[in-house]
């Protein structure tokens, strides 16, 4: 195993750890633990050229839910792709040109598709928020009241965006 191999399988084991901490989680709403990955990265130890060869397959398949969950939970640094995506790093020989784009493609394309998703998902929630001021005017009005002020309104939506936010 030369230098940059060493390096690589450093930096896997790394993802490995840091994985189950990064906020990713799995089907079931758990912390994502990538044993699959881990145990393929391990039976490559002896063999570099073994191990490059899994990470750059890795770039060049479908992506997994594993891989879309480290995406969802912004932490896009701990997959194959942000690797092989490096060409800066001590490990960057080991992959080709080819390599390199296929990963970025594939980061870029995925970071904008979440994004989008969760603008859409957004924009939803802000209807229904908007659907919410509107049923307690009515309410407010059946009840011979003046409807909520602006400032009342934009305080209500700024509070469920901010539950929605985690805040």
């Amino acid at each position: 195993m030369n230098d940059a191999q060493k390096a690589l399988l450093h930096r896997l084991r790394e993802i490995v750890e840091e994985t189950p901490k990064s906020g990713a989680v799995n089907a079931g709403n758990r912390p994502l633990h990538i044993t699959r990955f881990a145990q393929a990265v391990e039976a490559r130890v002896d063999d570099g050229d073994a191990l490059v060869k899994y990470v750059r397959s890795k770039v060049h398949t479908a992506p997994t839910g594993s891989y879309t969950s480290l995406i969802a939970a912004g932490r896009p640094d701990l997959t194959v792709e942000a690797i092989v995506a490096d060409g800066e790093a001590a490990w960057a020989s080991e992959f080709d040109d080819a390599d390199r784009a296929a990963a970025s493609e594939r980061l870029g394309t995925m970071i904008e598709a979440h994004r989008e998703a969760k603008e859409a998902a957004e924009a939803q929630a802000v209807t229904a928020d908007r659907g919410i001021i509107d049923r307690v005017n009515a309410s407010r009005a059946a009840k011979g009241k003046d409807a909520m002020t602006d400032e009342q309104e934009a305080e209500m939506l700024g509070r469920r965006a901010k539950e929605r936010a985690g805040g």
